[in-house]
């Protein structure tokens, strides 16, 4: 059944309060009350078949008087009274405007359809003039809830409305409030703050998306081409600590004269201990001779061990 409400215009009846009576027609031949003694002008008659011819009929009523019936015959699928669609214009670009369309449901047995779906051949009519001449200068009929208008010319003010219309039923439906707006010009797109909204956003995903890309990708390739490494800590302390003797003879202040004590151990006693010590003797003096003047002093040990002097 289609949600239908059958409206009346009030009495002129002014002795008092008036109620009314709406009554149905069954397939007996007997008439059974839809709405009863009801204090307001209007019915709800949805539960009438949607299809077949319905016999209907009304009066109004005042304590024991009534008046007369007035009959009506009602079918809900060709009788029932198209509302107009809800009509959004959005300038895209240059002289272009996207129209889009919404019809409301109807509404069968508690379950919402579409108005295409109830009828089968919807289409909208749509009518569009300049706002300053208020001429009709186009008339066009989409057979989709979105149509593209172009052609118009750019910065210049727009008005259209639509309808439903049945083909099949050559119905149409009423018209929508006269909805305007500007056609942008030199190819901006318009301002509509859900559009740019969208645009900000996506563009923002965008921005992170790419970001935590190229961070991923440069880490993996810094951990190819150079690999985190650590030095084992006896190489660290070894190379925080240098070794005694580089550092002494990097103290060392070129020249400067210094004393050695030259300590020669023999561990055989023979005749060759003399021989072999004098002839270390002269070496050392050889090497040392430019830099010092002293004279070696030896000193027998036992077990032909020589401490030399310098």
């Amino acid at each position: 059944m289609l949600d239908s409400v059958l409206l009346w215009d009030p009495s002129n009846f002014s002795e008092g309060n008036v109620t009314y009576t709406v009554q149905l027609k069954s397939l007996k031949s007997e008439f059974i009350d839809l709405c009863r003694r009801t204090y307001f002008t209007e019915c709800n008659i949805s539960s009438i078949p949607k299809y077949g011819l319905s016999h209907l009929r009304i009066r109004a009523e005042f304590e024991h008087k009534q008046s007369h019936w007035i009959y009506l015959n009602f079918t809900p699928y060709k009788d029932t009274i198209i509302v107009p669609p809800i009509v959004q214009i959005i300038p895209t670009k240059s002289g272009v405007l996207d129209v889009h369309l919404q019809s409301l449901p109807v509404i069968l047995n508690g379950i919402r359809y579409s108005l295409k779906d109830f009828y089968g051949s919807v289409v909208y009519k749509i009518k569009i003039w300049m706002n300053a001449s208020e001429q009709i200068i186009d008339n066009v009929t989409a057979p989709h809830t979105f149509h593209v208008i172009s052609g118009l010319h750019p910065g210049i003010t727009y008005c259209l409305k639509a309808q439903a219309f049945i083909e099949e039923l050559n119905k149409p439906g009423e018209w929508s409030k006269t909805s305007c707006t500007q056609t942008t010009n030199n190819n901006i797109v318009g301002t509509d703050p859900i559009t740019v909204t969208v645009i900000f956003l996506t563009v923002l995903a965008f921005i992170i998306f790419s970001s935590c890309m190229i961070a991923c990708i440069y880490h993996r390739i810094k951990r190819s081409f150079c690999p985190s490494y650590s030095l084992p800590q006896h190489f660290i302390q070894f190379l925080s600590h240098p070794s005694h003797s580089s550092l002494f003879f990097e103290s060392q202040p070129e020249g400067e004269d210094h004393n050695y004590d030259i300590l020669i151990v023999l561990l055989e006693k023979s005749k060759q201990c003399n021989s072999e010590l004098e002839n270390k003797t002269i070496n050392i003096k050889q090497e040392l001779q430019g830099s010092q003047e002293d004279t070696f002093k030896p000193k027998e040990i036992s077990n032909c061990t020589t401490l030399l002097q310098v």
